[in-house]
């Protein structure tokens, strides 16, 4: 169940505090989580915190971390969603400008 799920990694980023080494992947498990379920009952503020979380762990991924590639795709989803569901074009500006990104570490070789 989505609700079970979202508690469940709630929980997992409650036992990862600023500072510990999991947190990253805690937020990112988290706010997939948020997405699904905004993806299943529309709730934007599920989608709106997801946007968040994910931001939060790309901090936690400079350029170099194997993992931030993935993290600015993630990100760049979601702007994409909520864009279709608003219609904001920052959101599309961002969901673009998350992709490039992710596209010039990639050219580089540089997964992250």
């Amino acid at each position: 169940d989505l609700a079970d799920d979202v508690s469940q990694k709630r929980g997992e980023l409650d036992r990862c505090p600023p500072g510990h080494d999991g947190r990253d992947v805690a937020l990112c498990g988290l706010a997939a989580s948020l997405h699904r379920r905004f993806e299943n009952q529309r709730g934007i503020d599920d989608l709106n915190e997801a946007i968040t979380l994910y931001r939060a762990a790309l901090e936690l991924r400079p350029v170099g971390h194997a993992d931030r590639a993935s993290s600015l795709h993630d990100i760049a989803q979601c702007l994409a969603d909520r864009f279709r569901h608003s219609s904001a074009l920052s959101d599309l500006d961002g969901a673009i400008s998350a992709e490039r990104e992710v596209l010039q570490l990639l050219k580089r070789g540089n997964p992250g």
